[in-house]
């Protein structure tokens, strides 16, 4: 969605700028960042099936919204719309207002222009309900990226004025939201557009300052890595084109080296190799244009470069074959340039003009002035009406140079006299711009003088108050030697009396002494109880489960199913071996754990046809080798659900085992879709089973005992699961151990 964006926020810039950034985003699909972004597009995509209600809603919306950086162009808009659009519809039917507001923009957003006035109509208006629902909810987020899309419509994106109002609104909205990478974003496009449509230097300066600011902060929950590394990249080649627009060429090419060195670190693929031949060729130094142009071509990217990229390439190619008086070649060049402006699906009249402006030029060098004539003309009539004032600026200078040398005098001093209005209007801001920098940097400098002088001042106070504290504790000194001497006499007038009351104090302590090591002697004693009964408890827990296991394989045996019981025997000594090696442990890892349950569900399913599935999933990462948990804490639950829930279900029944570390607390969610708490006690009273599941009644025994002796926080609910109309449609189990505490206690 953003890199559409893109052509949307620029609608009305140079159209070479849109293709460098076409360029670099092609360029980069192979990047880390790139592949980092895939990754994180999969992972949400895997956690819609365990999604739901708003949850859902919010991954439905950002998964549209991540599309537009790891799909392909050709596949994007679909993807984007298709998502967006399930968002919208879940959102209205649970009422959740934000959710349906995000997904009105995902679907309006990047599609504003290139359809038709209706299609625009109805964007535009849910762009602006999408606004309204954010009003409503005060919701910061879903404000930033309706301004934004509000700045792209054609009523809006037609007066600068109005979207450079859309575009700041939405960048205070993102940064009270705390989205600084979408933030960056906007004050780049505010950037280009004070720049280039308004003419404003100092607040494109300005805001491309704060555009490299914000979009250097990093953030995990960016929505692209890729992305953001190209906003660095952008926002630091368009403070390089501000300085090179003052005649700071020094500046400006430091930073587009700094812009490379930054692409050659992260591996953006974007070395700006291009544009530093251009800044050679305003300099003069066509030697290290050339030098810096062959880099560009024979990049291993080169040919993923997108075409309008490559034809401004070869604009440099040509002024620098003009610079070097190699006309003939230079010509070529841009006539080529010119076929595939006029051909290409959108015509473009800025780069014709442009390289029309170039042929004519060379065409003068050469003293060709009849044939330079048409193309200096043809270049002038193509954007005299436009805002491009530094083609126009050349233009009437080639006019009035190839008037005066046709002997048209009064039609050269008029180009002339409009070329010199033009560049003293030209230098006019560029000195401006500098005068503004100076200023910005004077600023800067006062305010480091002022923290220097306030720091200094502060040493003097620190020093101030160090000689008062050395005075004052000089007298206290003094006192308390004073204090020390008639404490002193006194001390000796009463030694004896204090030395009996110091015997008697001693006596006291020894008899508290005794008193305490008793006390602690049986509170070892307590221990050692609170061990043997839990020893006890898992002594039952193992019984318990043998018989029910034994119960299993009598089943098949009575059967006549021979193969089907040794498989389930080979199965059970497995578990029993496992049983019998971690009973005697009060802790064991994880995994070891899970292999248990793993088997026990394995011989369950063998036992009941297959008739339910299990998963076994961790939602986050988790070190199952080093979290530790009671043995077989976690099989009776499963159990329960077993043989309470899914064995009367009708049909294939599921089970699902969700593990989570959260705050060093594991967390176990145990889910099935059986037939429920009140179903299952409503057939044990009719099949007169009325005793309690004795693995579930011995499992509550264990929590309790740990959590009395052990001070570690750990409990289970069971919830009922209910549908939209409050039918149960199966049980949850929510099992806590507070991880930090127990593994303490394994050590």
């Amino acid at each position: 969605m953003t890199k559409l964006h893109l052509t949307v926020m620029k609608k009305y810039i140079w159209v070479s700028m849109l293709l460098v950034g076409c360029f670099l985003k092609s360029i980069s699909q192979s990047s880390p960042a790139f592949r980092l972004d895939s990754l994180k597009l999969d992972s949400l995509k895997r956690l819609l099936a365990f999604a739901k209600d708003r949850e859902r809603v919010d991954l439905l919306n950002d998964i549209s919204d991540r599309m537009g950086f790891v799909i392909p162009q050709s596949q994007r808009l679909d993807s984007e719309v298709l998502y967006a659009q399930k968002a919208y519809a879940e959102a209205i039917k649970i009422g959740y207002k934000d959710g349906s507001a995000m997904a009105l923009l995902n679907q309006s957003g990047a599609t504003v222009l290139n359809v038709s006035d209706s299609i625009k109509a109805s964007k535009e208006k849910n762009i602006r309900r999408a606004i309204q629902l954010g009003e409503e909810t005060n919701n910061n987020k879903v404000l930033g990226f309706g301004y934004y899309f509000l700045s792209g419509v054609p009523s809006i994106a037609r007066d600068f004025k109005k979207q450079a109002d859309c575009y700041i609104k939405s960048a205070d909205y993102f940064l009270m939201g705390g989205d600084t990478l979408r933030a960056a974003e906007v004050t780049n496009w505010l950037t280009d557009l004070y720049r280039d449509n308004l003419n404003d230097y100092e607040q494109a300066f300005d805001y491309c300052k704060k555009s490299i600011f914000l979009s250097q902060k990093v953030s995990e929950r960016d929505v692209s890595r890729d992305w953001q590394q190209f906003l660095v990249q952008y926002s630091v080649g368009n403070l390089s084109q501000l300085y090179s627009m003052t005649g700071d060429y020094e500046t400006a090419m430091n930073y587009l080296k700094l812009n490379k060195q930054y692409a050659i670190a992260h591996q953006t693929g974007w070395l700006r190799n291009a544009d530093i031949a251009d800044l050679f060729c305003q300099m003069g130094d066509y030697d290290s244009a050339l030098v810096y142009w062959n880099l560009w071509r024979n990049d291993p990217g080169w040919s993923a470069t997108a075409p309008g990229h490559k034809a401004w390439g070869n604009s440099i190619r040509g002024k620098i074959f003009a610079g070097q008086k190699q006309y003939d070649q230079a010509i070529l060049i841009f006539k080529k340039n010119v076929e595939g402006y006029e051909n290409g699906k959108i015509r473009n009249e800025y780069g014709i003009a442009r390289e029309f402006g170039y042929i004519a030029n060379a065409y003068y060098e050469m003293g060709n002035y009849k044939e330079a004539f048409p193309y200096a003309k043809t270049s002038l009539d193509l954007i005299n009406a436009g805002k491009y004032n530094d083609l126009v600026m050349k233009g009437c200078q080639s006019m009035s140079s190839i008037y005066h040398q046709l002997g048209k005098n009064d039609s050269a001093y008029k180009y002339l006299l409009r070329y010199h209005t033009l560049k003293d209007s030209t230098l006019n801001r560029q000195f401006l711009l500098r005068l503004y920098n100076y200023k910005k940097e004077a600023e800067d400098v006062i305010k480091e003088s002022r923290i220097g002088l306030l720091n200094r001042d502060n040493q003097i106070k620190q020093q101030q108050l160090k000689q008062e504290a050395t005075f004052r504790n000089f007298l206290l000194a003094a006192f308390l030697a004073v204090v020390f001497a008639g404490l002193y006499a006194y001390r000796s007038i009463h030694l004896k009396r204090r030395n009996e009351r110091l015997l008697q104090e001693r006596k006291e302590q020894q008899w508290k002494l005794k008193e305490l090591e008793s006390e602690n002697k049986h509170a070892y004693l307590q221990q050692q109880s609170a061990e043997l009964e839990m020893k006890a408890l898992r002594a039952q827990m193992n019984p318990h489960f043998i018989f029910n296991s034994l119960g299993s394989i009598n089943h098949f045996i009575l059967k006549n199913e021979g193969k089907t019981a040794s498989g389930y025997l080979t199965r059970f000594s497995r578990l029993i071996r496992m049983v019998l090696i971690n009973s005697q442990k009060p802790l064991i890892t994880l995994n070891d754990e899970l292999e248990m349950l793993r088997i026990y569900l394995d011989m369950e399913r063998l036992r009941f046809k297959n008739s339910f599935n299990y998963v076994i999933s961790f939602i986050n990462e988790i070190d199952a080798e080093n979290v530790s948990v009671p043995p077989l804490i976690l099989q009776p639950f499963c159990e329960n659900a077993l043989w309470h829930g899914l064995m009367h279900k009708e049909g294939q029944g599921h089970l699902a085992i969700d593990l989570s570390m959260e705050e060093k607390i594991l967390q176990c969610v145990i889910t099935d879709d059986g037939i429920g708490r009140q179903k299952a006690a409503a057939l044990k009273n009719r099949l007169e089973e009325k005793e309690k599941s004795m693995g579930l009644q011995i499992t509550t025994q264990r929590l309790a005992l740990i959590n009395q002796n052990k001070n570690i926080q750990t409990f289970y609910t069971i919830d009922d699961i209910l549908d939209e109309h409050k039918n149960v449609t199966g049980t949850k189990v929510t099992l806590k151990i507070s991880h930090e505490q127990m593994k303490r206690e394994l050590v």
